[in-house]
C-alpha cells in the first residue's frame, strides 16, 4: 500500500524508478553560467554527509596520495575500538621503539611509555602525530602492517574500492592511495558513525609532554561552522584537506588535493562548502529510529507496530525545487505476525515529480509474536470477510 505524507495524490504502483539525486544535480562542476570554475588542485569533490550527494567534483576518482587524511581511517577504527569496547579513553597504551622513532609530525610520545588512549586520539585528531597513529594500530593489531590491513578491510567495507593503506599515517609510498571520492566516503562514515568522537578534530590546541601544538586546519578560527576535519602534506602529496561543516542542519563536506600551499587549501575548500550551503538544501525527513507509523498487524500478540526509519531519510537538492519534494510510503498489507525488531515492513519513497531520488527501509520497532490459535483463526476471519 502506497501512503503520501507530503502534497497527496500519488498513485500507488508496483515497480518504483531507481534514479538519484545526482539525475538532477550538476556533479561534474559547479552550476555557474559559463561551467568553467576550476578549484585550484589536483582533485577535488563537495557533498552532503548525511544524503550523500555529492555537489561538485573535479578529477574525484583520480588516484592520489593521501598523506595525513589518512589519520582519518586510523580514527575511524580508533573510534570503533572505544564504541565496541576493545579499548576504553583511560586506557594505558605502551609506546613501541618504532613509534618513538617515527619521522614526520609528532606527538612526542617517549619510547617505554604508557600513554592514555585519549591523548593518543588528540595527539591524531590535532597534533596528526604519526608516532600515536603507530601506537594505536599497534595495539589494535598487534603491528602497523597488521593495522593497515584492518584500515583496508574497512576501506573495502566503506566502499572505498579505490583506495589501499600499507601505514596508519600516511607516511609517503607508492602502495598508498586514495581519491577524493574516496575519502568524502570516509568522513560521511565518521561523521555517521560516531558522532560521540567527533568533538576531537574540532578542537584548537592540546598540550602533551608540555608541549602545546594547534590544530592545523585553520579554519576552525576563521568560520563557526567548521567541524572538522583533517589536513596532510609532503611533497608528493602536496596541500590536502578534508573539511566540514554545519549550517542550520546542512552538514557537508569538502575534499581538497594536490594544493599548492596551504592558504590555497583553506580557500578552496571554504570556497566549496559556502557554495553548497547557499545553493543547496538537506531536508531530512526521519531520523534514525524514528518512528514513522504505526502499521496494523494481523495474527499477532498485537495488533500494532511501530515502523521506524532504519536509516537517516535526507535528500539534497537545490534550493529552488524544495517544494517538488514528496515523500511518502509503501508498505505490506495484509502485514503478518511474527515479526522480529529489525524486520523490514516497508519502503520510504521521496520524489521530486515523477523521479524517486532516495529511499529507505522502514523497519519493525519491536518484536510482535504470532497469535494463538483463536487470535490466528479470528483474524483469517476478519481478512476474509474484509473487516
Amino acid at each position: 500500500m502506497w501512503l503520501a505524507f507530503f502534497k497527496g495524490g500519488w498513485q500507488v504502483f508496483s515497480r518504483l524508478l531507481m534514479a538519484t539525486l545526482c539525475f538532477m544535480l550538476s556533479t561534474s562542476g559547479w552550476s555557474n553560467e559559463d561551467g568553467q570554475f576550476q578549484v585550484k588542485g589536483d582533485a577535488a569533490i563537495l557533498g552532503d554527509l548525511d544524503s550523500g550527494v555529492i555537489l561538485f567534483q573535479q578529477n574525484a576518482e583520480m588516484r592520489h596520495h593521501p598523506a595525513s587524511l589518512t589519520k582519518v581511517m586510523t580514527l575511524y577504527l580508533a573510534y570503533e575500538a572505544l564504541a565496541n569496547g576493545q579499548m576504553n579513553l583511560e586506557e594505558q597504551l605502551p609506546v613501541s621503539e618504532r613509534a618513538w622513532r617515527q619521522g614526520g609530525s609528532k606527538t612526542f610520545v617517549k619510547v617505554g611509555d604508557k600513554v592514555r588512549v585519549e591523548d593518543l586520539i588528540y595527539g591524531i585528531a590535532v597534533q596528526s602525530g604519526n608516532d600515536a597513529c603507530v601506537v594505536i594500530g599497534e595495539h589494535l593489531a598487534g603491528s602497523e602492517e597488521g593495522f593497515a590491513d584492518l584500515m583496508n578491510k574497512k576501506a573495502k567495507a566503506l566502499g572505498m574500492n579505490a583506495t589501499h593503506f600499507v601505514n596508519a599515517s600516511g607516511l609517503p609510498d607508492d602502495n598508498h592511495y586514495t581519491t577524493a571520492k574516496d575519502l568524502f566516503l570516509l568522513a560521511s562514515a565518521i561523521v555517521r558513525d560516531f558522532p560521540q568522537y567527533h568533538h576531537y578534530s574540532q578542537e584548537k590546541q592540546y598540550t602533551f609532554n608540555g608541549i602545546r601544538q594547534y590544530n592545523r586546519n585553520r579554519l576552525l578560527w576563521r568560520d563557526p561552522s567548521i567541524t572538522g576535519l583533517k589536513t596532510g602534506h609532503t611533497q608528493a602529496a602536496g596541500y590536502c584537506m578534508i573539511a566540514t561543516n554545519e549550517v542550520e542542519g546542512q552538514r557537508l563536506g569538502a575534499v581538497i588535493l594536490g594544493a599548492a600551499s596551504s592558504k590555497i587549501r583553506e580557500e578552496e575548500a571554504l570556497r566549496l562548502l559556502r557554495y553548497g550551503n547557499r545553493n543547496f538544501e538537506t531536508v531530512r525527513f526521519y531520523e534514525t529510529g524514528k518512528v514513522v507509523r504505526k502499521l496494523r498487524v494481523w495474527k499477532g500478540e498485537t495488533t500494532h507496530v511501530d515502523g521506524v526509519a532504519q536509516r537517516t531519510l535526507a535528500v539534497t537538492v537545490p534550493r529552488k525545487d524544495r517544494y517538488r519534494l514528496e515523500v511518502g510510503l509503501i508498505y505490506k498489507d495484509p502485514l503478518l505476525a511474527p515479526l522480529a525488531k529489525g524486520d523490514e515492513i516497508g519502503t520510504l519513497v521521496v520524489k521530486m515529480g515523477d523521479a524517486e531520488i532516495v529511499k529507505r527501509p522502514l523497519v519493525a520497532a519491536h518484536e510482535v509474536k504470532e497469535a494463538g490459535f483463536f487470535g490466528s483463526l479470528t483474524d483469517s476471519v476478519r481478512l476474509k470477510l474484509g473487516w
